[in-house]
């Protein structure tokens, strides 16, 4: 059985772009879920334009993994027997694209084949969503109180892991065509490997294919990936060294580096830690390092360490940038210190 799995930040955006989508496909039942307060989970099944199905029940753990894997992989199981080739899946809001299809290959791997994973977003709330500082329970995306990941971290990773995003129009408010038109300018520089459309008028054949490795190599700590060209005020600067850094230095700069930028993402190389790329992450307010691995080799064989950055926003000096990290390699007598600064000598 195929499936178009659309994940979102908000319900409205979600259930906007599912009935767009089903409108085109009469046929093919669409599948929402909705995690609630106290575990309670809500299922509804639509098809032919008709509630043909809802349900709620209470999962011991209240999650959204567990409403993948105790609620959802049954229903679509349920489906594909009685001769469902096709579904479109709406995940509830906070849930990753990512999360739910291993939860659906873990129970069922070989069963369902992913076709498109969509993000339902409203362009002219995206630039907000990405500066919004509070966690997803504290701006009521979500029911769990335990997830601490802010709207922004969360939009970023599906526009990385998605392969289309649809962008949908509020029902109850006029829409501001000057904020969307930035917004889509936005996503064109943080995702440029999607394919953009209306959800009104979109259908299945519109919609960009899934490839699950190079999904996930998006995802990737460390990982960056840059348009070609600017999108209206929105650009991405780059910046390269083979260089190591000093930690102290370069955790002073990070802050003055990033400030401004909607997305700031790649590896770093830091003395101390040679071996490994310490991976750069940070929408909107907030930033984090993280273990990036060891480092990888080129087809050739050869190691390559160094530094990799890429930044997002409208109003990037460049200039300031590259004085603010050139600051912080290691001066020649640093890597002449008998201590952790000098690059191990031996082969790997």
């Amino acid at each position: 059985m195929h499936l178009i799995i659309i994940t979102s930040l908000d319900a409205l955006s979600r259930n906007n772009a599912t009935s767009q989508l089903a409108a085109l496909s009469p046929e093919v039942p669409v599948v929402l879920h909705d995690l609630l307060d106290d575990g309670v989970v809500t299922r509804r099944i639509h098809q032919n334009d008709q509630l043909v199905e809802r349900e709620s029940s209470v999962l011991e753990h209240g999650c959204l993994s567990c409403t993948v894997r105790f609620d959802l992989v049954p229903v679509l199981i349920r489906l594909a027997a009685a001769g469902t080739s096709l579904a479109i899946v709406g995940l509830p809001p906070g849930t990753t694209a990512e999360n739910a299809i291993d939860g659906i290959h873990a129970i069922a791997r070989g069963d369902f084949t992913v076709d498109s994973v969509a993000l339902a977003a409203q362009p002219e709330d995206v630039e907000n969503q990405l500066w919004d500082h509070h966690t997803l329970f504290e701006s009521g995306y979500t029911a769990v109180p335990e997830d601490g990941r802010t709207p922004g971290e969360f939009l970023m990773g599906e526009l990385l892991f998605a392969d289309t995003v649809l962008t949908t129009v509020s029902d109850l408010l006029p829409s501001d065509q000057e904020l969307s038109l930035r917004g889509v300018q936005l996503i064109g520089q943080l995702a440029p490997h999607v394919r953009m459309l209306p959800a009104r008028g979109a259908i299945a054949a519109h919609l960009g294919a899934h490839d699950d490795e190079a999904a996930r190599a998006r995802s990737c700590p460390g990982a960056v990936a840059v348009p070609s060209t600017s999108s209206g005020p929105f650009r991405t600067f780059e910046y390269r060294t083979d260089l190591l850094l000093h930690p102290d230095r370069f955790r002073s700069a990070l802050g003055a580096i990033s400030e401004g930028c909607c997305f700031v993402r790649g590896g770093v190389w830091i003395a101390g830690l040679l071996e490994t790329e310490v991976a750069v992450f940070g929408v909107g307010p907030r930033i984090a390092l993280s273990n990036g691995g060891p480092w990888a080799s080129d087809p050739q064989g050869q190691w390559r360490r160094g530094t990799h950055l890429a930044l997002t926003g409208d109003d990037i000096d460049d200039f300031e940038v590259t004085t603010l990290l050139a600051a912080c390699a290691l001066t020649d007598e640093e890597l002449r210190s008998p201590l952790v600064y000098a690059p191990n000598k031996t082969s790997r």
